[in-house]
Formats: C-alpha cells, sequence, structure tokens
C-alpha cells in the first residue's frame, strides 16, 4: 500500500508538473499591457499549481492571525526558510512574487517553477548587481503586487534561524511598502507530532539533493504545517537595518518558541 501511494502521488504530481509548464508558457506569451498584469498572469498559474500540489502531497496549512493579512494592499512578505514546501505553501495562500537566488533559477525543475512563478532571480553576492535588482523590486511594490524575500537568504536546518541579510530589506524603505512578517512551522507529519530529527525529511538545506528529498515527502501520508501572521513592520522613517533587527525579534521569537519540546 505505502508503494501504491507512492506511486500516485509520484504520476499525479508529474501531471500537474507537465500543465503547469504549459500553462505557464501560455501565459507568458499572452499579449499584456505591461510587465504588471504579465507578472498578475504568471501569478495565477503558480497559486494553481501549488495548491494542486499541496493537496497531492497532502499537506495541510493552517493561516493565523489570518485578519492581519489585508489583502487590499500589498505586502513584502518575509519569512524563515527550511524547505522547497515554503514557496508551494505561500504560492498557494499569498498571492506573491518571489526574490530567489540566480543559482537557484539554474536547477531543473525549480528553476522552472521559480520562472513561470515571476520571481526576481539575483545574485546577493556582488554589490554592483545588488544595485540594479532593488530599484526594480521596488518599482515592482509600488506597482501594488506582492514580494515575499526570505532575509535568511537560503535555507536553513530548522534548528534555529540564520543572520539576516538587510540588503534587500531596502526595497521596502525605498518603496514606502510595510513588511508582513511571517513565521513558518512545521508541526505533523503521517498523524505525529514533528521532531527536529523530521526537518532532514522536510528540508531542503546543505546541499541535499531535491529528487531524494521529493521521495521523503512521498513516501509520508501527511504533513501539517502553521504560517503565523505576525504582527506587521511599518517602514516609514525608518532604514532597513531598523527593519531587520523588527523582523529578526519578531521571527525568532515565534520561532524559538515553536521549537521548545522539539529539540
Amino acid at each position: 500500500m505505502k508503494y501504491v501511494r507512492i506511486v500516485v502521488k509520484f504520476f499525479l504530481s508529474l501531471v500537474t508538473l507537465i500543465l503547469f509548464f504549459l500553462f505557464g508558457c501560455i501565459f507568458f506569451i499572452l499579449p499584456a499591457r505591461n510587465m504588471v498584469q504579465k507578472r498578475r498572469q504568471l501569478m495565477v498559474v503558480a497559486t494553481w499549481g501549488c495548491k494542486a500540489m499541496l493537496r497531492i502531497l497532502n499537506i495541510k496549512v493552517i493561516i493565523k492571525n489570518k485578519e492581519i493579512f489585508d489583502s487590499e494592499k500589498n505586502w513584502y512578505i518575509m519569512g524563515n526558510h527550511m524547505s522547497y514546501i515554503d514557496i508551494l505553501m505561500l504560492l498557494a495562500n499569498f498571492r506573491t512574487l518571489f526574490i530567489t537566488s540566480k543559482e537557484m533559477g539554474s536547477k531543473p525543475i525549480l528553476g522552472q517553477i521559480c520562472f513561470f512563478g515571476g520571481s526576481f532571480f539575483v545574485e546577493r553576492r556582488k554589490i554592483t548587481t545588488l544595485g540594479e535588482e532593488i530599484p526594480r523590486i521596488s518599482r515592482t511594490l509600488g506597482e501594488g503586487l506582492n514580494i515575499t524575500l526570505f532575509p535568511e537568504g537560503r535555507c536553513s536546518d530548522g534548528k534555529g534561524l540564520l543572520p539576516f541579510r538587510s540588503a534587500l530589506i531596502e526595497a521596502a524603505v525605498s518603496s514606502g511598502v510595510d513588511v508582513l512578517p511571517l513565521c513558518i512551522m512545521y508541526t505533523e507529519i503521517s498523524g505525529r507530532p514533528v521532531k527536529v530529527s523530521d526537518f532532514m525529511t522536510i528540508g531542503y538545506f546543505n546541499g541535499l539533493p531535491f529528487p531524494s528529498q521529493f521521495k521523503k515527502m512521498l513516501m509520508q501520508k501527511s504533513l501539517t504545517a502553521e504560517i503565523e501572521i505576525l504582527e506587521p513592520v511599518k517602514t516609514e522613517g525608518k532604514d532597513r537595518k531598523e527593519i531587520k533587527r523588527e523582523i529578526s525579534e519578531k521571527m525568532n521569537s515565534r520561532y524559538n518558541s515553536y521549537l521548545e519540546g522539539r529539540l
């Protein structure tokens, strides 16, 4: 029965990916008035694809403090990052673009998903290129779209948050868009509470190969995660380091309380 479940999930995942790429290509070549409309079109495809994948993998997402999220305004969303599943959950529940690395863009499957989701591909290690990317991100925020940034810059191992990087937070300052901090927490796997040891199954860090990590998820009966929306951070009158400090304190405080009893 276990292997039947794996085969069925794999087949449905493959079909979903094929349809995602097909619809992504169609929406990409469809005429649009401007790049904002094009990105909105791509977000529709990404939202559909991610919702389908969550259902296939039997991943339940609980959004806490949903009343804080005002869909009438746009946000610079920031959350902790441990797994590729984070992206699926956020795209399925928040109509958002992503900032990701050029390295991610070059990876098979994940790179194409990011591309057709309308992601910004940035080279974080080069200050010169960041100087070009920040105004582009700021303009997109100013045009009313949500953008999501993982301020840690890469996936953590789940045992704590990595130090936050402040450079791309500058886009919030220059656009005047407020920051919406999120705390992503995996709570149950296959019907039992998640332990730190389970992060090796859920996560995508330290060079773990994507195919083997995805296979581990196919083997699970279910996964439950909570995305807790924290108090928004106002950007007016603040610099990027002040904003980084505020979101870091909020997210670390909540995540550390989640870890208690799981170590």
